[in-house]
């Protein structure tokens, strides 16, 4: 019984908690920069929703999740058109500091999660 329980509860530690994947940034920013010299600034709750905060000062909203491997953030408002593709990550437990490569519609930026929001 003891070693049934000891190997559950290995079994239990070994698979990472996807909640964590993004755990750094709930009470800090991710600051994307866009080749062509755009910020913006994306910030990421623990209830699994985001905000995008625009350099124009205008809003989008959506919802992350990580499934396959993959840490994939979709904005649900304003609507997206039919096919639009979310933007995905490899899951893994970000920190404060780290930077990231993605593409998105607009194009491709490099993030940085930073303290503080």
């Amino acid at each position: 019984m003891k070693r049934m329980l000891l190997l559950a509860f290995l079994a239990a530690a070994a698979v990472p908690a996807s909640a964590d994947t993004w755990s750094a940034a709930y009470n800090g920013t991710i600051v994307s920069t866009y080749a062509d010299g755009r910020v913006v600034r994306v910030y990421v709750n623990p209830d699994h929703s985001y905000s995008i905060v625009l350099p124009n000062g205008n809003m989008m909203r959506g919802v992350w999740n990580d499934a396959n491997g993959m840490s994939c953030f979709n904005i649900t408002n304003p609507p997206q058109p039919p096919g639009a593709r979310p933007t995905c990550f490899p899951v893994k437990q970000y920190q404060i500091g780290d930077t990231f490569s993605g593409q998105d519609s607009t194009g491709s930026f490099i993030g940085k999660i930073v303290p503080g929001r």
